[in-house]
């Protein structure tokens, strides 16, 4: 777990340095690669309240990161969308997330990869 916290507080101190915490970062993932989505979606996908996603999604909104538009035929729900601001920001920042985070990570061999998809997890 040692590990873990450091490449977590290394990962997120990078993005920092863009202005971006990893919540940030997890949302502008989730809106860029799977687009518009409810709050309650987004939570569901990152594991985390609604009321915690209402927070972070209210202050991208005031930054014009996001856009909140009601859906069409979805009982007047809202969906959430990254706008083009957002996008240009998530774009001059990704490339070099994603080289840290293959930098930090070891290479995995077929075998191990293999042998951890066998793994049964019963909850």
């Amino acid at each position: 777990m040692h590990a873990y916290s450091q490449i977590y507080r290394y990962l997120e101190s990078e993005l920092l340095k863009e202005n971006c915490s990893i919540s940030r970062f997890q949302i502008f993932f989730y809106l860029y690669f799977h687009g518009p989505m409810s709050s309650i979606e987004l939570a569901q996908n990152l594991n985390v309240t609604r009321g915690n996603v209402s927070t972070f999604i209210r202050r991208l909104s005031e930054d014009s990161l996001v856009e909140i538009n009601a859906a069409e035929g979805r009982g007047g729900k809202q969906l959430i969308e990254i706008s083009n601001k957002g996008k240009m920001l998530f774009e001059s920042f990704f490339p070099e997330h994603i080289k840290r985070v293959t930098a930090v990570m070891p290479e995995i061999s077929s075998k191990s990869l293999k042998a951890l998809s066998e793994i049964k997890v019963d909850f």
